[in-house]
C-alpha cells in the first residue's frame, strides 16, 4: 500500500510540472501509432540536432527520458520540414 501510495504522489508531481518527462514507453502510449522502431530513430535525430538535443536525456546506457513538450516541438519540426 505504502509502495502504491508513493507511486502515484510522483506520478502526480511529475503531470503538475510544466516540463513533463517520460520513458519510451510512456511516449508510445500518448502517441497512438508511434512505434519502438521509429522512436528511435527519432531519439537518434533529436540527440544530433542542436535544436533538440536537449529534449532527451540519458542518465545510464538504458534509461532515457523525453520532454514530451519538446518531442511535440520536434514532430513540428519535422512535418515542417517535410513540408506539411
Amino acid at each position: 500500500f505504502f509502495l502504491v501510495c508513493i507511486q502515484l504522489v510522483e506520478r502526480k508531481i511529475v503531470m503538475d510540472n510544466e516540463a513533463e518527462w517520460v520513458d519510451k514507453d510512456g511516449l508510445i502510449q500518448r502517441f497512438e501509432g508511434l512505434n519502438r522502431n521509429t522512436l528511435n530513430v527519432w531519439l537518434m535525430e533529436m540527440r544530433n540536432n542542436t535544436e533538440f538535443h536537449e529534449y532527451v536525456i540519458n542518465p545510464t546506457q538504458r534509461l532515457v527520458w523525453i520532454n514530451v513538450q519538446g518531442f511535440l516541438k520536434f514532430l513540428k519540426w519535422k512535418a515542417h520540414e517535410r513540408g506539411y
